[in-house]
């Protein structure tokens, strides 16, 4: 996402743009994939929420999100912390 997909003082525009949820899902994903950290799992998850809520975008991409939300909810509650000393 660019810095014009958000608002000055706010979250990027989902109103106007619900498919910003859906590219800030896959930049989460990617993070998520090369650090494990929960925190990436976590906000993926809420993206996942917003995708699948949102009647706007097309249904399979809703029901795909709402396929994966109870897996990215896993990731969140059972990942422990990566040490940076491996």
């Amino acid at each position: 996402m660019s810095a014009a997909d958000h608002h000055a003082d706010g979250p990027p525009a989902y109103a106007s743009q619900p498919e910003l949820a859906l590219v800030a899902a896959l930049e989460l994903v990617t993070r998520y994939s090369s650090t494990g950290n929960p925190r990436l799992a976590e906000a993926v998850v809420g993206q996942l929420r917003a995708i699948a809520a949102d009647p706007r975008l097309p249904a399979a991409v809703q029901r795909c999100a709402a396929g994966i939300l109870g897996d990215w909810l896993q990731l969140a509650v059972d990942t422990p912390p990566q040490s940076l000393h491996h």
